[in-house]
C-alpha cells in the first residue's frame, strides 16, 4: 500500500517537473546590454524589443516584426544570431 502512494507521489512530481519545461529562454543583445527572456513554447509570446542587434535561442523560433506574430517573420534554429544593423523583435513563436 504505502509502496503504491510513493509511486503514484513520484509519478504526479513527475508530471508537475515536465509540466514545467514548456518554456524556453531567449538571450537578447541591444544598445543597452545583455539580457535573458523567459518565453513559453508552442505560443505566440509579444517581445516589444527594438534595436536588437543579437539573439541567442535554444529552440527553433520563429521572430515576427508585429504585433500578435504577423508580419516579416524569420525562422532561426537553436543558437547564436547576429546582425551588424538594429532589427526590432516585437513578438515571437517558439517550437518545443
Amino acid at each position: 500500500m504505502y509502496t503504491f502512494r510513493a509511486l503514484s507521489f513520484l509519478s504526479a512530481m513527475l508530471l508537475v517537473g515536465l509540466g514545467g519545461a514548456s518554456t524556453t529562454t531567449v538571450g537578447l543583445e541591444t544598445e543597452e546590454g545583455s539580457r535573458s527572456v523567459q518565453v513559453p513554447l508552442d505560443e505566440c509570446h509579444q517581445m516589444g524589443e527594438f534595436d536588437v542587434y543579437g539573439v541567442f535561442i535554444s529552440k527553433t523560433c520563429r521572430l515576427f516584426t508585429g504585433v500578435g506574430c504577423t508580419g516579416r517573420t524569420t525562422l532561426l534554429q537553436p543558437g547564436q544570431h547576429s546582425s551588424s544593423e538594429a532589427v526590432n523583435i516585437d513578438s515571437l513563436f517558439c517550437y518545443p
